[in-house]
């Protein structure tokens, strides 16, 4: 549990008080086109955002309210290439289609809440120990155009150790216990924008875009139960930076709130099929 600090508007009080949060994803890749000089992939993701307060304060009521009773969704499509251009290097980019939104349907195919997303990447692997590279993430959403550059390292030192970073999102440091058990400590900084409409009292529409990003410093274990099925436990303290609340028109007003800090949990399914 936490609740909200006042940080662009002097709150009344009680402070808004959140109860918990919880989120679900699924994640799958299908192979289209699998060969030597060129790699077409289809990517679906479905993540879902899910707060619960138990004490709503007088400021901003409406919205956390309709926070509280709705469900934030997340689904993206999107295209990945790879093409090798010799024995070491290669390039890779990814087109994507994202509705963000506390809309009711499985998925919506509406502008408002429409982000679109390209990926460039220019990888080097020298040996099956090293990798590195550097890319480009571009996104255009309700809120405003994204650029952001990014550096990947993955290096696997001995049969024990290693370490998985792709810089400024996360970075790992990798312990193999065995063959069915990794260990895994590091850091991961994570951003969602949402789209949320919704009518107020006294006739009143409102309309902001959401956004919120944390920290989470984390331990996390993976075992593999069968095969193709891995799980995994991740424990850790998420830092939470301000959530913003964005006008979308006049009658809403924008206000930042910045959460409390707290303990972070999540557990995992996953399927990975051999690389052999």
């Amino acid at each position: 549990p936490g609740f909200y600090k006042e940080e662009s508007y002097d709150f009344t009080g009680p402070a808004t008080t959140i109860q918990n949060f919880q989120n679900f994803r699924v994640n799958a890749k299908v192979p289209v086109i699998l060969r030597d000089n060129f790699k077409f992939l289809l990517s679906y993701k479905y993540y879902t955002e899910r707060y619960n307060f138990n004490v709503i304060g007088p400021d901003f009521s409406d919205i956390f309210f309709d926070l509280d009773e709705k469900v934030l969704k997340s689904n993206s499509l999107s295209l990945i290439f790879s093409k090798p251009l010799n024995e070491t290097r290669y390039l890779a980019a990814r087109l994507g289609y994202a509705a963000n939104g506390s809309y009711g349907q499985l998925i919506a195919f509406d502008h408002k809440y429409a982000i679109y997303k390209f990926t460039g990447f220019y990888g080097v692997k020298p040996h099956e120990d090293l990798e590195w590279g550097f890319g480009i993430n571009v996104s255009r959403s309700f809120r405003r155009l994204n650029v952001l550059p990014f550096f990947v390292y993955n290096r696997t030192y001995n049969s024990r150790w290693g370490v998985e970073a792709a810089l400024p999102a996360f970075a790992f440091a990798r312990y193999n216990i065995d063959h069915n058990y990794i260990f895994l400590l590091g850091f991961e900084y994570n951003s969602k924008s949402y789209r949320m409409d919704f009518d107020g009292d006294a006739s009143r529409s409102f309309a902001y875009d959401y956004n919120h990003s944390e920290l989470i410093a984390s331990v996390e274990l993976e075992h593999q139960f069968l095969p193709w099925i891995w799980g995994n436990a991740k424990l850790g303290y998420q830092l939470n930076f301000s959530s913003e609340f964005g006008s979308k028109n006049n009658e809403s007003p924008a206000f930042d709130a910045d959460p409390t800090n707290g303990l972070y949990f999540h557990f995992g399914l996953f399927i990975s099929p051999p690389e052999h």
